[in-house]
């Protein structure tokens, strides 16, 4: 028994230690802080996709269509970037002001018979928006509206990657209004729901028959979106159930998410981004009911996952991000040191007695 708990005590030492190891590797004193979704409960937002110089005001566009990209450049990028400032006393009226104007520029749309799924993706954003102002009653009205406007979509369109995103994403924003008002109990089966909307899109998708992912430029980016949409909905359902007094559930909730993930093989960045997540989610789980060592293997798995991200990213705000997320996980690591020192001598003193 002595030598089992010895085992076990250098198992836990060495996880501690590759996990400080990973994060004082990492250089963090050099960094500074990115946006603020570490623990949100947003779902994977449906951009617009940001212009690059190969497709961005091509010579031959018109100017009506250039004007069209940099309104949707402004709307759908630059807008979600202000929304998620709402949580920052100093941005709140700005964000406000933003909610605002994309109500009146949605109702001009409707009014005016624009492009229906350029609807259906403003009324996402604002209902986004509004929950994060803290008007849930508001912002469920909103993406009720949403999904009715999505429904009456062509059916093809409603089939397609981008409509089946967004249907996930209002299932999810709606359960985060709840959410937020502790009513967890009804927040449940709209994860649910999110969850399962997601995990049929992924598996269609994905390769047939547990096949690795494609590497690189060969993974669609549909595919990419789609593989962290799933892995995002894991983690917020997870979270739920955890504040729903259900721990046990929680956890299976949180590996089944990160059996996926091992499976997926090779990750995209924004695919990094929800597993750390995940994996933080579930360290957070185990530290809450008494398992440090088991918060200290998944924070570890989550600092491996960072560093990784950290060192391929293809921009700074990814790396910067990524450095973000092994500070926290180096405070996490930290705060439950006390409870493994305590575990081991309690430990050794039942050896020692028996």
């Amino acid at each position: 028994m002595k030598k089992a708990f010895r085992n076990a005590a250098k198992s836990v030492r060495v996880s501690g230690m590759a996990l400080m190891g990973v994060i004082c590797a990492a250089g963090l004193s050099s960094c500074g802080d990115d946006d603020s979704s570490w623990c949100g409960h947003k779902h994977v937002a449906v951009e617009q996709p940001a212009a690059d110089e190969e497709n961005h005001a091509a010579p031959d566009q018109t100017v009506e269509a250039q004007q069209k990209e940099l309104l949707d450049y402004m709307i759908f990028t630059i807008g979600d970037k202000v929304r998620q400032q709402a949580a920052q006393p100093m941005w709140r009226e700005d964000v406000r002001d933003m909610r605002n104007k994309l109500e009146a520029y949605l109702t001009h749309l409707k009014e005016t018979g624009a492009d229906a799924m350029t609807i259906v993706r403003l009324g996402l954003l604002l209902a986004d928006a509004t929950r994060d102002m803290a008007a849930y009653s508001r912002a469920e009205g909103l993406y009720q509206d949403t999904l009715k406007d999505l429904d009456a979509l062509p059916e093809d369109v409603r089939a397609g990657v981008p409509a089946r995103r967004i249907r996930s994403a209002l299932s999810n924003g709606i359960g985060s209004c709840y959410l937020m008002q502790r009513k967890f109990t009804e927040a449940l089966p709209h994860y649910e729901e999110a969850l399962r909307l997601d995990k049929e899109l992924y598996d269609s998708l994905a390769p047939a028959d547990g096949q690795p992912l494609p590497e690189g430029e060969e993974m669609s980016d549909d595919l990419a979106q789609v593989a962290a949409d799933v892995l995002s909905s894991y983690r917020c359902l997870g979270e739920c159930q955890a504040l729903a007094d259900d721990p046990e559930q929680a956890r299976e909730t949180y590996q089944k998410g990160n059996a996926l993930a091992v499976q997926m093989t090779h990750l995209r960045p924004g695919m990094s981004i929800q597993y750390i997540r995940l994996l933080s989610a579930l360290g957070n789980l185990e530290s809450g009911v008494g398992e440090p060592k088991k918060a200290l293997a998944a924070w570890a798995r989550a600092a491996k996952v960072a560093d990784m991200l950290r060192r391929s990213a293809p921009t700074p705000a990814i790396r910067l991000q990524a450095m973000r997320f092994l500070r926290e996980l180096e405070a996490s690591a930290k705060a439950v040191q006390p409870q493994i020192r305590q575990q081991e001598e309690e430990t050794q003193q039942t050896t020692e007695q028996d």
